[in-house]
């Protein structure tokens, strides 16, 4: 009984070990384009209250990477605020095929993710990121 509770305390505490050292890094996940304004508000006051002690991985997926294509002049401006708060902003490669977009199309900055976007997520809480979804 011992060694569980043991265990169940690594696996709640492990993330807030990172935390405590200094090194905290989250992922922020959007899968619905009417969010993109709060996505942006988000990663700019995270950015402003932790400061550069905190790592941003934003990962979008769903119809909201539809969102991501070049030539919308205010989806530009976001994403450049965003990457302009050092967020690094992945696009789930399942979600681009069952959009028919094409990586040539999406915005300048914005990358494409290897493993898609929920393995990236697993891998990146496992590795101690916190998870917030917008």
């Amino acid at each position: 009984m011992r060694k569980y509770l043991y265990l169940i305390a690594i696996l709640i505490f492990t993330p807030y070990q990172n935390a405590l050292a200094g090194n905290t890094n989250v992922i922020l996940h959007l899968n619905d384009t009417a969010k993109l304004p709060q996505l942006e508000k988000n990663v700019a006051n995270l950015r402003k209250g932790m400061g550069d002690n905190l790592g941003i991985r934003v990962i979008i997926n769903g119809k909201a990477i539809t969102a991501m294509l070049s030539g919308n002049k205010l989806v530009e401006k976001k994403v450049k605020s965003m990457l302009d708060n050092d967020a690094e902003i992945g696009l789930c490669h399942t979600s681009m095929r069952n959009n028919n977009i094409d990586k040539k199309h999406i915005i300048k900055g914005v990358s494409v993710l290897p493993d898609g976007a929920l393995p990236t997520i697993i891998k990146l809480q496992n590795e101690g990121y916190l998870y917030i979804k917008i």
